[in-house]
């Protein structure tokens, strides 16, 4: 047994029966080349044999007595895959629609705690298009980019299987430890982190001072970066509710537009997006008079830290990941919504991404699981739920308006048991007082997007979707490229063409820019 991190404790904290703070994973699998299927039994052996390779998922959490310490990680003497792998219960073969609306919900309701925090459903889709898998894991137990790790030991790169080695040795479960234990460790765990209290809080007060003076170096320098984002019909308190939208471009019309307009791919996403939300809130008469605010994840794994979904990690499987824990940090972007111009609306959100990492920097990763780490974990628990329960978010003026994360995913052709993976759409929690969270996720051909919201506060999921891809055809066309895809009435994935991986290479570098 461990005791858990103080920032992926945090996210245990911060958990209400309206802010769920797990991810959601819908991948979509072509079965044509498993011999004898895609079965959920299938599945489950997979899982099974290569369980000792992501020892988190045989986890399950135990509070500290009292809440007087983080919790601990216990090997579950319970555990069994079968209790997490299920079929969904819902009509099957489903449309690309019934798929979007299981996925939400299946994001409206909390884990149990009382097993490891994870779970998967196994869906058929109609008209032959394949299987899908919709994954639920607690926030707590990884990140997006300790994720990575989670497809290098569950992804083959061949039909029949890369072979796993055995474990090392056999696993053995943990015993619960008695209550007088508990608080025996506890107490000598909060009393030896109290010695890193006086460093983390210098430190902290360190990165708040540097931020402040960036800042208004930013500000003298001309370049105004807003401290509260403005009002807009999707900001609010949050009710258990979720609905989903699952779409995708083309990667290499992305990677175009970024070429032609000399920016990134993460200033494309912020781009379209906000193309997208300036229409969504043009048809409701809402259009705030200032920019919206994008709250965007930034890993702070180290770069050379086998945290990307490349060839050479997911062909070596003899290593368990230990240490799937969260380690990442945010920037704040402004989203341009007045100009009706999508140019200049693409090289503002370029020159305000350039800012906001200044930001981000002088703030520092370490600073954020620091203050986590030792923040009394009774107080985070209160305060969260005080301000939910009593729908505070309505009161003020929103922190940020959305959450919008860029995922580098696998640049090469993946199998899972056999089967060909032809779709990958993540997505992220929502936060107290923001009802939509946009993710993308490239591929060897696609980026991928998966959106989530509070269908109280966001009431037309599917229309930032379409806008989405609406907005990269409109800067396509504009930097002179051609689209390879007509556009339709549905935000189904069209059948992938032939693999990139030059392409998919290229998005992975400049994600972690």
């Amino acid at each position: 047994m461990q005791r858990m991190a103080g920032m992926d404790a945090a996210f245990l904290y911060l958990e209400t029966p309206s802010m769920h703070m797990h991810v959601i994973g819908v991948m979509v699998l072509d079965p044509g080349d498993a011999p004898g299927g895609f079965t959920l039994d299938r599945l489950t052996r997979l899982l099974t044999e290569r369980i000792h390779l992501i020892p988190s998922l045989r986890r399950r959490m135990l509070p500290a007595p009292a809440g007087i310490d983080h919790p601990l990680w216990i090997e579950d003497p319970d555990f069994d895959v079968r209790q997490h792998v299920r079929r969904a219960p819902w009509p099957q073969p489903m449309a690309w629609s019934d798929l979007e609306e299981f996925a939400g919900m299946v994001a409206g309701r909390p884990l149990d705690r009382s097993r490891p925090l994870w779970e998967m459903w196994l869906a058929d889709l109609e008209d032959g298009s394949g299987v899908a898998l919709v994954t639920k894991l607690h926030h707590s137990l990884m990140d997006g980019g300790a994720g990575a790790d989670l497809m290098a030991s569950i992804f083959d790169l061949e039909p029949d299987g890369d072979g796993v080695a055995p474990p090392d040795a056999e696993w053995v479960p943990d015993v619960v430890p008695t209550t007088r234990h508990q608080v025996t460790g506890s107490v000598t765990s909060l009393v030896a982190r109290q010695r890193h209290v006086p460093a983390a809080l210098a430190h902290s007060v360190s990165g708040v001072a540097s931020t402040a003076w960036t800042w208004m170096s930013l500000r003298l320098a001309g370049i105004g970066l807003p401290l509260a984002a403005p009002a807009t019909p999707f900001n609010g308190s949050l009710s258990p509710r979720r609905s989903v939208s699952l779409t995708r471009v083309d990667l290499d019309v992305v990677l175009g537009i970024r070429k032609a307009f000399g920016t990134t791919v993460n200033d494309v996403v912020l781009a379209a997006s906000a193309t997208a939300l300036r229409s969504y809130l043009l048809d409701r008469n809402a259009l705030p008079h200032r920019d919206l605010l994008a709250a965007v994840p930034v890993s702070a794994h180290r770069p050379n830290g086998g945290r990307d979904a490349s060839q050479k990690d997911l062909g070596n499987k003899k290593r368990a990941n230990k240490d799937l824990v969260n380690q990442v940090s945010a920037m704040m972007v402004p989203l341009p919504v007045r100009s009706d111009d999508p140019v200049e609306r693409l090289m503002a959100v370029h020159a305000n991404s350039t800012s906001s990492k200044a930001l981000q920097s002088a703030f520092g990763p370490e600073s954020l699981a620091e203050m986590t780490g030792f923040t009394l974990p009774p107080v985070m628990t209160a305060a969260a739920r005080f301000y939910s329960g009593l729908g505070l978010a309505r009161f003020h003026p929103p922190l940020m308006n959305l959450i919008i994360s860029n995922v580098p995913g696998p640049p090469i052709d993946l199998y899972l048991a056999g089967a060909r993976v032809t779709g990958i759409f993540p997505m992220g929690p929502l936060m107290e007082g923001s009802g939509v969270n946009l993710t993308v996720l490239s591929e060897a051909r696609h980026l991928n997007i998966g959106i989530m919201a509070c269908p109280d506060l966001f009431e037309d999921v599917d229309e930032l979707g379409r806008g989405f891809v609406e907005a990269i055809d409109e800067l396509a066309e504009l930097a002179g490229l051609v689209t390879t895809t007509e556009p339709t009435e549905s935000t189904e994935p069209t059948e992938p063409t032939e693999p990139t991986e030059s392409a998919a290479r290229a998005v992975q570098a400049d994600s972690a820019t």
